[in-house]
């Protein structure tokens, strides 16, 4: 019998899926992240909005209801993050959130966008379908050739 490599890449994504999300539960609300919670947060949600933002920030303060919102609205499809940046420093840094509110985009593990500054509603649900309907066995192809490039 032949076996098609298609099917078993599809088996095996969805195998994948399964696992991670019964690891992940649903988050019916922003999640603060810390040091040691943020690798383990994002390798182990499917998809992952993470908020770079700080208390004192008005802009991050102004999307911070919106963000609850949409936690509620896409509970068991993309979960958001929040990393406060004067607690959590090495992050900001490491993600190079020098300017509040950064947005990176997470899934299945993988960097998949960033972008700065406030954005009203429509523009996180649009994001959020974005991310949803992101095939990501064309972002590992792109990256891997990629790495053949350099």
């Amino acid at each position: 019998m032949v076996s098609n490599p298609e099917n078993e890449l599809q088996t095996l994504r969805e195998r994948r899926l399964k696992e991670i999300m019964s690891v992940t539960k649903p988050a019916a609300e922003p999640i603060n992240l810390t040091g040691e919670s943020f690798d383990k947060f994002i390798e182990h949600t499917p998809i992952v909005l993470i908020d770079f933002w700080a208390e004192w920030c008005g802009p991050c303060r102004a999307v911070a209801p919106v963000l609850k919102e949409l936690a509620k609205e896409y509970e068991g499809k993309v979960w958001i993050g929040k990393v406060d940046t004067e607690d959590q420093p090495q992050l900001a840094m490491k993600y190079g959130a020098t300017s509040i509110p950064t947005f990176w985009a997470f899934k299945e593990g993988i960097p998949v966008g960033r972008f700065v500054g406030a954005y009203p509603k429509p523009a996180f649900i649009d994001i959020f379908k974005q991310l949803i309907d992101l095939d990501m066995d064309d972002v590992r192809k792109k990256m891997e050739e990629q790495k053949v490039s350099n």
